[in-house]
């Protein structure tokens, strides 16, 4: 189900954002229509539906003088960077992000948008389970470019065999379609059946299920390397590094229930 709206736009970068919270949302105490910002937030970046994978970019450096020495020292500066993994086709997930935007227009949302929240938060994935995964980072960097870049190259093809779910004591289901992000916020699409063999993939007494996609292809130049006799080095002494993430994240079962029922 497609969303293209203004208001998803204009909320998009802000829902990829980490939002800190010390408490743990109670979701199911009260309509998602009276979640509050905080809630909807740990929802989507900590929660039994979506997890928080974080990788550290040390490629940028800073320079710092010695006072009266006159002595420059380059150090690393550490920058964080996020992938959120979301079960897109969970109920919960899509009210969360449904509420957050209603959050946002508060009462500038149109009735029409209204109506296309109140579908998106509602509608029913019977044949798939969708995993959305975005990426995200308080400053920008070399690695969260090019995470980004990865997420918009890759293709089913690339990941179909490597990227896969597995319930606690199951088989692994593989990749079925990758869909590279659009311009809804939503992040690249990751697309499983909801079946196998008649039989759903999750069962509800399985300890917890796995989320696993290794990301990789191409390569990145890196200008931190010395300036020496190395393989794959460009013109100006940088070198080709591969680009690579992997992603492993485990879900809960048995708290992914929500309104009588596991949602994924």
């Amino acid at each position: 189900m497609r969303l293209s709206s203004r208001a998803i736009k204009l909320s998009a970068l802000a829902l990829l954002l980490a939002f800190p919270i010390a408490s743990s949302g109670q979701w199911d105490k009260k309509p998602y229509t009276e979640w509050s910002e905080k809630e909807t937030m740990k929802l989507l970046n900590n929660s039994p539906w979506c997890q928080t994978q974080s990788f550290t970019d040390t490629t940028r450096t800073a320079s710092t003088t010695r006072s009266g020495a006159g002595q420059t020292t380059a150090i690393a500066e550490t920058i964080t960077v996020n992938f959120r993994v979301r079960f897109l086709s969970a109920k919960t997930v899509r009210q969360a992000i449904s509420r957050y935007m209603e959050l946002q227009q508060k009462e500038k949302l149109s009735e029409q948008m209204a109506v296309r929240l109140k579908a998106f938060a509602s509608a029913d994935f019977p044949d798939f389970v969708v995993v959305t995964v975005t990426v995200d980072s308080d400053r920008a960097s070399n690695m969260l470019q090019e995470a980004n870049s990865l997420l918009t190259r890759l293709t089913t093809a690339q990941l179909k065999n490597n990227t896969y779910l597995q319930a606690s004591g199951g088989e692994r289901v593989f990749l079925q379609e990758y869909q590279p992000p659009r311009n809804d916020g939503l992040g690249a699409r990751f697309v499983f059946p909801r079946t196998v063999d008649g039989k759903p993939i999750i069962a509800s007494d399985a300890g917890e299920i796995v989320f696993h996609a290794e990301l990789s292809g191409g390569s990145a130049l890196n200008s931190t390397v010395p300036n020496s006799d190395i393989p794959n080095r460009d013109a100006s002494g940088r070198t080709a590094q591969p680009i690579g993430f992997t992603l492993n994240t485990r879900h809960k079962i048995k708290e992914m229930a929500f309104a009588g029922k596991i949602e994924y």
